[in-house]
């Protein structure tokens, strides 16, 4: 019997995938990757292109250059400005992937691959890759997701040059295993000591009964000792005769102890302990913590995840979670962190902090960080000091009957503390830690004065320039080298007392891990979650004219004006000038009403401070230090305002410049240089002023933050006064913070 020779190949193929089932979970989903379906010299089926920021070259199909195929997509950048790349749209589901691609260069070159959310154009993944000359090379990355979306990959130049993609593909991995159901066991015997072996069960029995029947309060739903929960996470112990409820992690190691605030540091017990009952994701404890005249009646839920959700009675005060913090978070998403360090308030027993909903607290052992999260607004958080050990010894949380959500994040070297010594100075320090694992790691470094969140880049670019408003280029301070941590201080960014690194959201993060951003959104509301991490306000605010000619900012556009007038084509030009002159006028418009912007913030913010400085006369010294602090937004605009000139001084220079185009003429040039210097003299100055106005308006957010903590009171007033700024903190410019801030 004869057999096609196609169809042996398909059978041998399809046993090979059905003896290996999880190749056939290893799915590249972009479509057309190999760039075969479209015709040379136009664009691939299913690939766009876009020239951003003034690039000029082309983006199409080559068979002069392949990696593999007949075909590949070759990028051009012609004139060293902007950025250039192709688009293709993919349809993205949870999940750990790896996106790769080869490519090849003209010349030694670094260059951009990224990958955009296509609803709101937040940032999904930016790294920046290297190429040695004319060598194909592949290029890979872990990159993860845990959510369904439509996302946009982006790969090209941003300087001038040559680069050739072959093979672009992001494959979903194997699935992961299944987490497994909850574990509960019976000790037999009351635990004695919280410091007891707990992964040793000599002795413990599963605790298994039969809940399909009510009522679960009864006898057989009570353990003889003392229940204990387990997942692939965290031990949780419900210890009777100690009074506590203890969590561990997973090794065995103590890391939080939860009993109500009225029993802190008093005799107590947990005098009823019953299973309600199971499912699949949870299992349902209800406690009574008991002391002298005390009962307090809670509910604990434990399912797969590292969380615990702790539910109890209205009118019974709050909880006390006692475990050593070496620092305390109340993150933010639009501004900076709080960061709490318990060496500063050496001299208190206790502080008030603002909770927003939100405490990171992270652990002495660098290798586990605490998080607590509230459904509602309106629960106090008080931190105590343990100043034996120069830590925070427990979080106070007055939840009155909400819910309370304790998670606990643990790999080794999960965070990091790091002292700024001054030999760090303009040097490219390489520190012992090595991030665990890929996230979007931050640290805060002061710039102005201000702490300033700086998130790490995947790599050092090779021209290691940074630009920042009046100030220039300098070098980025922190970034990776594989797994490898590096930092450069500098004059704009010095070596300043102690950093710490941590990270707060997913970057490349493999789905088995969870970051402080999943347990907000599994633990809290959808609309709740979203308010808290405004993707929506993170992003920058255009300052680019619809369908512009040339560029954004004055520098850019009279850069590239003045190279017309230079090669003498300013006539044939006209149009092309004119247009670079009405973005310059938009740009300079949108940047003037920014300004603006802070300066009705700072007048709102003055006239609530002072209706509040007559209702709480007590809070006085703190609201004088908000009003100092508010005044200086008025005074930077100012101080600034005669550089910033108006709208018709913006329209006397564009037609200045559009007059040099009627007629040639060897004086053109220079007089375009006058024109450009008052240009970029105009850009320069509302760019400085909007880069100081966030600075200051941030050192606001954080001061109202810091300075509160000797009253609940004060904490409130601090939390309006928050909210306020953040208003104002929303869609910054790209003038004033960087991206992806």
């Amino acid at each position: 019997m004869y057999i096609k020779k196609e169809y042996l190949l398909y059978g041998i193929a399809l046993i090979f995938l059905l003896v290996n089932p999880a190749l056939l979970l290893a799915q590249n989903i972009v479509t057309n990757s190999g760039f075969e379906i479209g015709k040379v010299g136009g664009l691939p089926d299913e690939w766009r292109d876009q020239k951003e920021g003034g690039a000029e070259g082309n983006v199409m199909l080559t068979d002069r250059e392949v990696h593999n195929g007949k075909q590949s997509l070759f990028i051009e950048n012609t004139n060293n400005e902007g950025y250039i790349h192709p688009n293709k749209s993919v349809e993205i589901q949870p999940g750990d992937y790896t996106f790769s691609f080869w490519a090849k260069s003209d010349k030694d070159i670094e260059f951009p691959a990224q990958l955009y959310n296509e609803t709101d154009w937040s940032m999904l993944f930016d790294t920046s890759c290297s190429l040695k000359s004319n060598v194909w090379t592949r290029v890979e990355f872990a990159i993860s997701f845990t959510e369904k979306l439509n996302g946009s990959i982006q790969i090209g130049l941003t300087s001038q040059g040559s680069l050739w993609l072959d093979d672009v593909e992001l494959t979903k991995k194997s699935e992961l295993k299944k987490i497994a159901n909850v574990k509960i066991w019976d000790t037999l015997s009351p635990i004695q000591d919280s410091k007891l072996k707990i992964k040793d069960r000599t002795g413990w029995k599963p605790f298994n009964i039969d809940l399909s029947k009510p009522p679960f309060d009864n006898e057989s739903s009570k353990p003889k000792g003392d229940l204990v929960l387990e997942n692939d996470f965290l031990i949780v112990a419900f210890c009777s005769e100690l009074g506590n409820v203890i969590v561990y992690s997973k090794s065995g190691q103590k890391k939080a102890e939860i009993r109500p605030i009225q029993l802190k540091d008093k005799e107590a017990k947990i005098t009823k302990c019953v299973l309600l009952g199971t499912t699949d994701d949870n299992a349902i404890i209800e406690v009574h913590f008991s002391g002298k005249d005390i009962d307090f009646p809670a509910t604990f839920a434990f399912g797969k995840k590292q969380i615990i959700k702790i539910v109890s009675a209205k009118g019974t005060g709050g909880l006390s979670i006692s475990s050593p913090i070496e620092y305390g978070i109340v993150p933010s998403f639009i501004s900076d962190d709080l960061i709490f360090d318990p060496k500063v308030y050496a001299a208190k027993e206790m502080i008030n902090i603002p909770s927003e909903r939100l405490f990171l607290g992270l652990l002495s052992d660098k290798d586990s960080m605490l998080l607590i999260t509230l459904p509602s607004a309106k629960q106090d958080i008080r931190l105590s000091l343990d100043n034996t050990k120069k830590l925070f010894g427990s979080v106070e949380v007055e939840n009155d009957g909400q819910n309370v959500y304790l998670s606990l994040l643990d790999a080794p070297g999960i965070w990091h503390k790091e002292e700024l010594k001054p030999f760090y100075l303009e040097s490219d320090i390489a520190i012992k830690w090595k991030r665990p694992f890929p996230a979007k790691w931050i640290t805060p470094l002061y710039e102005d004065g201000v702490k300033t969140t700086y998130a790490f880049k995947a790599t050092k670019s090779k021209n290691d320039g940074f630009w920042r408003a009046a100030v220039g280029y300098y070098t980025y301070p922190v970034w990776f080298e594989g797994e490898k941590a590096f930092l450069h201080t500098s004059k704009r960014v010095p070596p300043k007392g102690d950093t710490i690194i941590y990270f707060l959201e997913r970057g490349g993060t493999p789905v088995s891990i969870s970051t402080p951003v999943d347990i907000i959104k599994a633990t809290l509301d959808s609309d709740t979650s979203d308010n808290i991490l405004d993707p929506k306000g993170r992003r920058n605010r255009s300052l680019t004219r619809p369908n512009s000619t040339i560029d954004t900012a004055t520098c850019e556009v009279t850069n590239q004006i003045r190279r017309v007038f230079e090669a003498g084509t300013e006539v044939e030009k006209a149009e092309y000038i004119k247009g670079g002159t009405e973005d310059m006028i938009y740009f300079l418009a949108r940047e003037n009403d920014r300004a603006m912007e802070y300066q009705d913030f700072a007048k709102e913010m003055l006239n609530f401070l002072s209706t509040v400085k007559i209702s709480k006369p007590d809070q006085k010294p703190f609201i004088e230090k908000m009003e100092s602090i508010t005044k200086e937004l008025m005074s930077a605009y100012e101080n600034e305002k005669e550089n910033l000139k108006d709208a018709d001084y913006a329209k006397k220079l564009a037609e200045e410049t559009v007059a040099l185009t009627k007629q040639k003429s060897p004086d053109n040039l220079n007089a375009f240089k006058r024109l450009k210097e008052e240009w970029t003299g105009m850009g320069g100055s509302v760019d400085d002023l909007n880069r100081t106005l966030h600075t200051i308006t941030r050192k606001l957010f954080q001061e109202a933050g810091y300075e509160c903590v000797d009253q609940p009171e004060t904490v409130r007033l601090a939390e309006d006064i928050r909210r306020l700024t953040i208003e104002c903190l929303r869609n910054p410019g790209s003038y004033e913070i960087w991206s992806d801030y």
